[in-house]
């Protein structure tokens, strides 16, 4: 099993980035979110410096000042409603952390709607089959929680069974039809929860995932970036017994982020520690550089 891939995160929270005096970005710093828009072919990156929309002609710095966060957790709901985790900007009037917050117009503007004050998400994952339950992990308590109301009331819930702490778990998925059956990648291996994330089971000792994602509500098709006995980006049809080579591998770096277009099953978009972005149009066969290192190419 390879190690230190949250080592790895945690180095890389430097990175210097540039802009002119209008919204354009030609660089940012770290990726926290990365999901296709679902109202246009544009993508949209969440990062340390704000929500970043990318398309052919620009990518632009979405929203005033004030609404620019240090957004975690990132994840689109629908067209317009997007909801988020992480830190204010440095116009906010907000404070620290942010809890859980929520926008209804495609990031314009945010606002809190629980655990304000509490709780930093870096991973906030909305079921697919049902977007009403979600599960969200906690790195300043270290906590898992979970909402089955869309993000307005969180449980906390007593977990056993994963590796402490639990803010160093790397990759959260639940079953699209199933939700309460769940899978953590880590550093220690891959562990799976039939109870709603209660307690967890060694699944896999020689194998794990840096990023999961399930791929629509309908069927138990997911992505992920494998470690371990098999490494790489793969793709499973039965939520992860079974895994197929995407022909997608890096050195020294790992993914993190992955996303898949709303309309065209042969587009996927995945991010990476060290600040690149990669797209594929034809599921795997070939791939483009959108973004290396941070910088737009």
């Amino acid at each position: 099993m390879k190690k230190g891939i949250m080592a790895s995160i945690l180095a890389l929270f430097i990175i210097t980035a540039c802009s002119n005096d209008s919204n354009q970005v030609d660089s940012f710093m770290h990726i926290h979110g990365l999901e296709y828009s679902q109202s246009d072919e544009s993508i949209f990156l969440a990062t340390h410096m704000g929500l970043i929309n990318m398309n052919e002609d620009a990518w632009n710095l979405v929203g005033d000042p004030e609404h620019q966060h240090d957004f975690m957790g990132f994840t689109i709901i629908n067209e317009k409603t997007m909801i988020s985790s992480g830190h204010p900007g440095t116009r906010s009037d907000y404070v620290d952390p942010l809890g859980v917050i929520i926008s209804h117009d495609s990031g314009e503007t945010w606002e809190p709607i629980a655990l304000y004050e509490e709780v930093d998400f870096h991973l906030l994952h909305i079921n697919e089959g049902n977007k009403e339950i979600m599960y969200g992990i906690d790195v300043y308590n270290s906590n898992l929680f979970r909402s089955n109301n869309g993000g307005y009331d969180w449980e906390m819930l007593d977990s056993t069974g994963l590796p402490e702490p639990l803010a160093s778990v790397l990759s959260l998925i639940s079953h699209p039809q199933s939700p309460d059956y769940l899978l953590a990648g880590t550093e220690k291996g891959l562990y799976e929860s039939s109870d709603g994330g209660l307690t967890w089971t060694l699944k896999e000792n020689n194998l794990s995932t840096s990023a999961l994602h399930t791929l629509d509500s309908n069927s138990e098709e997911l992505v992920a970036y494998l470690f371990g006995e098999k490494e790489g980006l793969f793709f499973s049809e039965d939520f992860g017994e079974t895994w197929v080579s995407l022909n997608f591998k890096l050195e020294d770096d790992y993914i993190m982020y992955i996303s898949n277009h709303p309309t065209d099953d042969q587009r996927i978009i995945i991010g990476s520690v060290h600040q690149s972005i990669y797209e594929t149009t034809d599921f795997g066969g070939t791939w483009e550089v959108l973004a290396e290192e941070g910088q737009r190419k």
